[in-house]
């Protein structure tokens, strides 16, 4: 089913990006996601070839799903989808947007993304970077995520990392974990950013790369410090995500939303 679907993607010539979830399970940072989300490019002729390839699929609206528009896309919104399997009665739920927050806009991002093949075919994957800022969300379990997949951007670096290298994957560290193993795994590059490394990751650092651990005392004050780097991002998506909400119930209101369950096109 779900390779049906990307091969009509294909067959349409739909210009799309695999982003979230999936994106972070191709890229070893995630074990699990239920949904599957694109970044479809906002253009008319794009949106046109993406519902016919939606269209061939027999997907349905989902809930709270606007008119696939250009307009809506530029405006923020989210479009939801349900796509079956008739011969195993299973279905995927599809969420696109063409307009994500944080990111450029997709020409750039799909220059520098990455197709990864994979039992669903070759898939067009953002790339770490673009997808690490659209996981800066308000939801506390994604950073972690963002911490492995920022080593993993890194570990593909760290034979000649430069000064911007270093500084990038420091700033996208926010869990514990992944910032012993940047120290065990890469001591000299790390050892060759301590200088400007901000507090108390220096401390942190310097003792895991003397001994392999940290004292508990410092430990908690670095995973406190780590949590308090998340809040103004979180709290950055939340007050985002307020204005794209209040449109949405201005849609709602006027019922100029899609019926839910209905066939993309009918």
């Amino acid at each position: 089913m779900i390779a049906s679907f990307f091969r009509h993607l294909e067959e349409h010539g739909v210009r799309w990006l695999l982003i979230s979830g999936q994106a972070t399970i191709l890229y070893g940072a995630a074990t699990f996601s239920e949904d599957v989300d694109l970044w479809v490019a906002p253009s008319e002729q794009n949106f046109d070839r993406f519902k016919a390839a939606l269209r061939q699929s027999q997907a349905r609206y989902y809930k709270l799903t606007p008119a696939l528009t250009v307009a809506h896309a530029v405006d923020r919104h989210g479009f939801h989808f349900v796509v079956p399997s008739p011969e195993d009665g299973l279905e995927i739920f599809l969420d696109v947007m063409g307009c994500p927050p944080r990111v450029g806009g997709f020409d750039a991002a799909f220059a520098a993304s990455r197709d990864i093949e994979t039992r669903w075919g070759n898939l067009h994957t953002v790339g770490i970077k673009e997808l690490v800022e659209l996981k800066k969300t308000q939801r506390p379990k994604d950073y972690p995520i963002i911490s492995r997949l920022a080593l993993a951007w890194f570990d593909e670096r760290a034979a000649d990392p430069t000064t911007e290298d270093l500084e990038w994957v420091f700033e996208n560290l926010f869990s514990l974990p992944e910032l012993v193993r940047l120290c065990i795994d890469h001591p000299r590059q790390v050892e060759q950013f301590l200088p400007s490394a901000p507090e108390p990751l220096v401390r942190a650092a310097a003792q895991l790369l003397r001994s392999g651990r940290m004292e508990p005392t410092l430990e908690d004050e670095l995973e406190e410090c780590l949590d308090q780097r998340t809040l103004p991002l979180r709290r950055a998506d939340r007050y985002f995500w307020r204005t794209v909400i209040e449109s949405l119930r201005g849609l709602r209101s006027r019922g100029e939303l899609m019926p839910e369950g209905t066939l993309v096109g009918s």
